[in-house]
């Protein structure tokens, strides 16, 4: 491949390296700078930093790494800037496959998450953000949520790759979280809207991507309260919650385990994951919904948050997640693969679930000679 109009001068490897997260940092300078004027291009610009870094993340490894086909990469075009680089789950599955360093599920989910918000801006248009004020507040929470990560990778994980650059990234570091003080200012310039739809009777729930108290339901359903907040304008699910009690396995006190921020028994300081709940609720729910046939299993693997083991009770009158918490989806045998799975019924019986979405989707291909 030859560029027609541009060219550039050749550099070393280490010169491009320095370059492509030079270049990152600058996007996510741009996204900052961003947010009070064109707060849409501030997604833009985020997620255009978090492919650079994971390409020069890939570089650090080998320069042919990042070349979208790499067994016709050529050193010297490469030197010049000439060739087609790798996207996101490109570059994820490298450095999973041939370097050896998975991106965690619930990393690869938000980047991956922000370049559909990305797609929508760049090649249509986002409906998410109705007003310049919610969209900045839903932009700021983006970029939290995605630096929370990217951070890590990147002053942890990635320490000795890219240790040269700590400082600047300390700097982002600081620049974001100053950010996050305009969603409280603009929750608190909300009040008034927010007190008179509550004398009206409208009824607000926690925000589950800003956290402030201004998620206003829309839609009461068995399995919680659809909202859609009036700080950062997302729509989001106030799910259902439960008191139910399991008993510690060590001391025998029963106590409530449905919750993200339960990490120890309160009475003997047990360490409980998730792993530990599954134990525990194998236990105390050895039964499924008035659909569940007796016998068949009654845990079921969970399509949200794809826990490696069965992770889905039925609990309190809804099938519930003990790994995320989410709750409320049907639980069903697949009849492609016989796991027992949530997720949307129609779908798993009309084309798979999530266990074995990527197998149907490559016999599809197959058959379709793609």
């Amino acid at each position: 491949m030859a560029r027609k109009f541009i060219q550039q001068r050749r550099q070393t490897k280490d010169e491009m390296f320095d370059a492509v997260v030079k270049n990152a940092i600058d996007f996510i300078d741009s996204s900052l700078d961003n947010l009070g004027k064109r707060p849409k291009n501030g997604i833009v610009d985020f997620y255009t930093a978090i492919e650079l870094f994971l390409k020069a993340r890939l570089m650090a490894e080998h320069w042919t790494l990042i070349v979208s086909k790499s067994d016709s990469a050529s050193l010297s075009s490469f030197s010049v800037g000439d060739f087609h680089s790798v996207y996101l789950e490109d570059a994820a599955k490298r450095l999973k496959d041939v370097v050896g360093e998975a991106i965690e599920d619930e990393a690869l989910n938000n980047f991956k998450a922000l370049a559909e918000h990305r797609n929508q801006i760049v090649h249509f248009a986002h409906t998410d953000y109705a007003d310049v004020g919610g969209i900045k507040a839903g932009v700021v929470m983006e970029q939290w949520r995605s630096w929370h990560y990217l951070h890590e990778l990147l002053t942890m994980k990635w320490k000795d790759t890219f240790n040269a650059y700590i400082p600047e990234f300390e700097r982002l570091h600081t620049r974001i979280l100053a950010e996050k003080d305009f969603i409280q200012s603009r929750f608190q310039d909300l009040q008034p809207v927010i007190q008179q739809k509550q004398r009206e009777g409208g009824v607000f729930v926690e925000c589950g991507s800003c956290h402030t108290l201004a998620g206003l339901i829309s839609e009461t359903n068995p399995w919680g309260s659809n909202y859609v907040c009036m700080v950062c304008q997302k729509a989001g699910v106030k799910i259902r919650s439960t008191a139910e009690k399991v008993a510690c396995d060590k001391c025998g006190h029963e106590f409530e385990f449905f919750h993200s921020t339960v990490s120890s028994c309160p009475y003997c300081a047990q360490p409980i994951d998730t792993d530990k709940l599954i134990s525990l609720c194998k236990i105390k729910y050895t039964t499924g919904d008035d659909w569940w046939e007796e016998g068949g299993p009654c845990v079921a693997y969970c399509h949200e948050c794809q826990y490696p083991k069965p992770s889905v009770f039925y609990i309190d009158g809804l099938w519930s997640c003990v790994s995320c918490f989410d709750r409320g989806w049907q639980a069903i045998a697949c009849p492609h693969c016989d796991a027992f799975v949530t997720g949307d019924a129609e779908r798993i019986e009309y084309f798979a679930c999530h266990k074995c979405e990527d197998e149907m989707t490559q016999k599809m291909m197959n058959k379709m000679n793609l």
